[in-house]
């Protein structure tokens, strides 16, 4: 008996974990949050309209496995509430019956009232046609001379024809839903209705969406002002006379002592060769001119006798 129970306990304890439990296992709760929206560079924008609709302010983009929506914002010029968008989704039939088929009038309806409310809109009976096929188009006045216009279209196949069956299952099987809600102040109905005659959409693959993956924030720093060091800016009062600005007086001494001689004091000349002898004839007649008046007069009347025989023997007397 004691060898018995000592093999049943293992069996029991290995019978009560073995029973799974979805609340201490993470990878069996499923997250139910929505994927947060993003703004990407317009580079990466999947679909664009003609040059007449203006440049793209932003692309906000929602997306995930085998599926992304993204909403392409035009610049709106009217005073109406609303942005002029470009909204293309895209995905696999698995995503729903809206990558099947086009989408009912009921439902078409529905959107425009939402997009444009207060604009009296008319559903065009003959469709445009573009590069991928036909669309739908509703037109409606705005104001004294502008117009609205709610354009909407399935396409089918927004991958890229591959010539082999492997090239063709690599690119997928992607369908897309367009939608373009635009107003403008001045133009015609008439001309915002071939506005999708020039929309173009990017061909997309399954490398497509890993790249909008990583594109998801690239254009955050867009409209975001450039840091950049500045001088403070002062602003000037006209009651208060400004003092003016000086200048350091170093440098302008030491530029000026640089372009003025410089005169040299209390220097020792240094005569030459040929200098010598007239200095020494300056200095004697300095000296015969420095003599005293009371030798002059005596030279002057020495000078005047003339010498005679008598007059020499007295002098010699003397």
């Amino acid at each position: 008996m004691r060898w018995l129970l000592v093999a049943t306990i293992p069996l029991l304890v290995a019978g009560c974990t073995a029973v799974p439990d979805p609340f201490l296992e993470t990878g069996a709760i499923r997250p139910d949050a929505p994927p947060l929206s993003t703004e990407v560079s317009p580079e990466f924008a999947a679909g664009y309209l003609p040059s007449i609709a203006g440049r793209v302010e932003s692309v906000r983009q929602t997306s995930r496995a085998d599926f992304f929506e993204q909403k392409i914002v035009y610049t709106n010029t009217t005073a109406s509430a609303g942005e002029n968008l470009l909204t293309v989704r895209v995905g696999t039939p698995s995503e729903g019956m809206v990558f099947l088929r086009a989408p009912t009038r009921n439902a078409i309806l529905a959107e425009m009232r939402q997009a444009l409310p207060g604009v009296a809109m008319a559903i065009n009976t003959a469709p445009g046609q573009n590069p991928y096929g036909v669309y739908g188009y509703a037109t409606g006045p705005l104001g004294k001379a502008g117009s609205c216009v709610y354009a909407w279209q399935f396409v089918k196949r927004v991958s890229p024809l591959r010539g082999t069956a492997i090239g063709r299952l690599g690119a997928g099987n992607y369908s897309a839903q367009v939608r373009l809600r635009f107003c403008h102040p001045t133009m015609p109905q008439e001309r915002l209705a071939v506005l999708m005659d020039g929309m173009r959409l990017k061909p997309v693959t399954r490398e497509t969406f890993d790249m909008l993956s990583y594109a998801g924030g690239s254009g955050s720093l867009r409209n975001q002002p450039v840091l950049a060091h500045a001088e403070p800016v002062v602003i000037a009062d006209d009651s208060v006379e400004a003092e003016p600005r000086r200048t350091p007086k170093r440098r302008v001494v030491e530029e000026k002592r640089r372009e003025e001689p410089v005169a040299i004091r209390n220097a020792v000349r240094v005569p030459l060769p040929g200098e010598a002898v007239e200095e020494k004839q300056k200095v004697a007649v300095t000296e015969k001119a420095a003599e005293k008046p009371e030798e002059k007069a005596k030279a002057r009347a020495t000078s005047a006798l003339v010498p005679t025989p008598e007059t020499a023997s007295l002098t010699e007397a003397d």
